[in-house]
């Protein structure tokens, strides 16, 4: 039987070539495209999952409120670790993990800033499975001035040679860390990534007793038999055994007193596999994704499969009027409706078999594209595993069941009589079915280009908006505090080229996350710690940067009680309850553990600027003068990028003249700034690409149903041609009811869009506003590219020769 149903289906398909092809390459683009977005979701979902223990596992994140303002890390203090192995059983291992900046890694001749160092404790490697090519994970990390390389950073200091106990630099020429381990590169699907993770023990510094100093990322294992929510609500016992006590002693207030006064402070648990998707803390390690993006990526990869089974649905449905004779016999032979069923579903089966095969293969070939697409490598590929075959041969067959129960449905129900008498309307009476799947594909379609277009538009308004401050012209050159005494000297040398208008320094720059969260109180309330965004800066940077003075002044080298003064910006003057100019005079009073007060004035205040993504709203923030060098970026401010080399060049030999023979390394704020958006570029790239692919498979869908209608209506447009009717009338009249159903689909997706748009959009703290032209233009492209897709057929239609449609019975 099936031999015969193969063979039937192989005859009917090489007949038809044209409606094979078309419908083949239809499902190939919908299960394609399915493919790959199943990949990335199963990428986003599999980050962290390869550790063993990733279901126990946990990182410690501190939450809580301090005078109205929302506190909520990743970073909890240093005791944090020794404490919770002490006083837990249910905690069977701890790490910390440090991330300290940028650091001077040197071997021999070659010297790089690296980003990517990290230094843990000697246990990180019995909570993280990141296998050691070279060295045994149990001691590699235990020594001071250890470090283990990834196998891409041995070979980029070391070459092919053996890096296991060859030394490397670290800051000083004269600081030797000792390699000992080489690691697999760090997977892409892990929410902690570097590239050199030195021993904690390094630096006894970092070991103290300072519960309120929060910079240490604390992970644990909890024992299997553990209740990870039960032992969470154990962490109250951490806070008044511990913090309690330092709060009190910080404030002179009792824990009691400060907690009555709406303030509080907790820890919670995030489990390391939500890390990545659910995690909306400031300080993250990487900078994560979101769950929302994972909805909106499973409701594409499902509405382009949808598409494309509409479209095989339409294309069969056309193609049921030339196969009615073939219907018609077959019953008269005594082939029955059953049989015939499962005759249709079994070619639907062949067709998106081929067409999975196609789409596999062309999945093999672009999956580099994609991933230069999406901007990360793929954990999991189709080769992974041999479940992949099954599955895929799992999705070809109930995508053909699906896509070819509807049409063998029709063409089984044909009557033999009326098809041998040519009387046979086919699926006539299923007319609202094949239009309903019409407005179902072109609804996704509207919705989809609705979407790209938010995002781009949301893209360029993040990028372009006034965000307070200057990025365009301005180069920052990494780590001056290897310039020590000379900084000042090097800045006034940089100043002597003409295209240098300005040079500053600072320890952070909006879109870093070097800011530090500090407690610190005003006169008028010493009690009362406010959460400020700090940032230590030296003369002119508010002037280079372009901050707009709203009230008092700016640092100044020209007054000596600057040494102490602040800047804030208008939200810290709010949080303190002040108007701008009411901030102006007062002071904060900064704390000592040993007591000692400094009083700090508030000098000016500038208008509000985004220093971080605008995902996020804006803090209060206070710049202070640096007092020395310490580590952070130079920002030169140049008059023009036309003769950019020549001053790069001057920028560098500049440098070398007054650095030390430190490595010279630069970037461009505004493209730096502009990599906080790379989640939303990705997303709008997606989204460019499917909306497009949605158009095509959905046009395809067009022209088998404008095939199907001129099929049906031969005669009736023979009669009209006879009667006069002219090209223009006849496109017309076959082009009219797609129109309408193109009117409804608008009807129907622009309230969907618009909730969908606007579910995305609460992502960001300052956004676009939503206007009624980009649901006009995306219903106009949809309206012009599907009248071009029908025009082919229905100008063909109207200009066939009328003899041939009635000279027939």
């Amino acid at each position: 039987m099936l031999r015969n149903y193969y063979i039937t289906a192989l005859r009917n398909l090489l007949k038809h070539k044209s409606y094979f092809i078309l419908n083949m390459g239809g499902l190939a683009i919908g299960i394609t495209s399915f493919i790959f977005i199943s990949l990335y979701i199963i990428n986003e979902l599999s980050y962290d999952r390869f550790h063993p223990q990733h279901e126990n596992t946990y990182r410690v994140q501190v939450r809580g409120q301090m005078m109205g303002q929302n506190l909520n890390m990743a970073v909890t203090a240093s005791p944090m670790a020794q404490a919770l192995l002490q006083d837990y059983p249910e905690v069977s291992i701890v790490t910390q993990v440090k991330e300290s900046g940028a650091w001077f890694i040197g071997q021999g001749n070659k010297k790089f800033n690296e980003d990517g160092v990290l230094f843990a404790d000697s246990s990180f490697f019995d909570v993280f499975d990141f296998p050691l090519i070279e060295g045994d994970p149990k001691t590699a990390l235990v020594k001071p001035r250890s470090m283990v390389l990834t196998e891409t950073f041995a070979k980029k200091y070391f070459g092919n040679e053996p890096a296991l106990g060859k030394r490397i630099t670290v800051e000083q020429d004269t600081i030797f860390y000792e390699v000992t381990g080489v690691m697999a590169d760090v997977p892409d699907n892990s929410h902690i990534k570097f590239d050199m993770l030195g021993s904690r023990s390094t630096y006894k510094v970092w070991d103290n007793n300072h519960w309120v100093s929060h910079n240490e990322y604390t992970y644990i294992v909890l024992n299997e038999n553990a209740d990870h929510k039960a032992f969470e609500g154990k962490l109250d016992e951490v806070v008044k055994k511990y913090v309690g006590p330092q709060i009190a002693q910080y404030l002179g207030t009792t824990m009691e007193a400060w907690e009555s006064a709406g303030n509080s402070f907790g820890y919670y648990l995030m489990p390391i596999t939500d890390i990545h998707l659910r995690s909306n803390v400031e300080d993250e390690l990487e900078v994560n994704s979101h769950i929302s993006y994972i909805y909106i990526y499973t409701l594409i990869a499902f509405i382009l499969l949808f598409i494309a089974i509409i479209n095989f649905v339409n294309l069969a449905t056309a193609q049921s009027a030339a196969r009615s004779k073939e219907v018609g016999i077959r019953k008269v032979m005594g082939s029955d409706r059953q049989a015939l069923i499962y005759q249709f579903i079994f070619e639907s089966i062949l067709i998106a078999i081929a067409a999975t095969l196609i789409a596999a293969l062309l999945v093999a070939l672009l999956t580099g594209q994609f991933e230069n697409l999406i901007n990360k490598e793929l954990a999991i590929s189709l080769t992974s595993s041999y479940l992949s075959i099954f599955i895929l041969l799992g999705l070809a067959i109930i995508i053909g069941v699906m896509a070819g129960f509807y049409p063998a449905f029709v063409l089984a129900g044909f009557r033999p009589a009326e098809v041998l008498k040519g009387r046979v309307k086919a699926g006539a009476k299923t007319g609202w079915l094949r239009n309903l799947l019409v407005v179902i594909q072109f609804t996704a379609s509207i919705v989809i280009i609705i979407g790209t277009m938010v995002v781009y538009r949301q893209i360029d308004f993040m990028l372009n908006k006034n965000l307070g401050f200057d990025k365009e012209q301005t180069l920052v050159i990494r780590r001056p505090d290897v310039l020590r005494q000379n900084l000042e000297t090097c800045k006034t040398e940089l100043l002597k080229n003409p295209n240098i208008l300005a040079v500053a320094n600072a320890t952070s720059l909006p879109g870093k996350d070097r800011y530090n969260n500090n407690a610190h109180m005003t006169e008028d309330s010493p009690d009362s710690p406010y959460l400020l965004m700090e940032n230590s800066v030296s003369f002119g940077y508010a002037e280079l940067m372009g901050l707009e003075l709203v009230a008092g002044r700016l640092l100044s080298r020209q007054y000596a009680s600057d040494s102490t003064a602040v800047v804030i910006n208008e939200t810290a003057a709010r949080t303190l309850g002040y108007s701008v100019e009411e901030a102006v005079g007062k002071s904060f009073i900064d704390k000592d553990r040993d007591g000692t007060i400094r009083r700090m004035p508030i000098i000016g205040v500038v208008k509000d600027y985004n220093i971080q993504s605008l995902h996020r709203p804006i803090e209060p923030t206070m710049l202070r003068l640096m007092h020395g060098n310490w580590e952070g970026f130079m920002l030169v401010k140049v008059s023009n990028t036309q003769n950019i080399r020549e001053t790069l060049a001057y920028m560098e030999e500049t440098w070398f003249k007054y650095s030390y023979n430190k490595p010279f390394q630069y970037f461009f704020f505004d493209d730096d700034y502009a990599d906080l958006y790379k989640s939303e570029s990705t997303t709008g790239r997606v989204f460019l690409v499917f909306a497009g692919l949605s158009i095509c498979i959905a046009c395809l869908g067009l022209i088998g149903l404008i095939t199907y209608t001129t099929s049906i209506r031969k005669k009736e447009i023979g009669i009209r041609k006879v009667l006069g009717a002219g090209t223009t009338t006849l496109v017309t009249l076959l082009s009219s009811e797609f129109v309408k159903l193109i009117v409804i689909s608008t009807l129907i997706s622009w309230p969907v869009a618009y909730f969908a748009i606007n579910y995305w959009l609460q992502n960001f703290a300052d956004r676009l506003t939503i206007t009624p032209w980009v649901f006009v233009f995306s219903t106009l492209v949809v309206v012009v590219i599907g009248s071009l897709a029908i025009s082919f057929q229905t100008i063909k239609a109207s200009l066939s020769n009328p003899i041939d449609s009635l000279r027939q019975e």
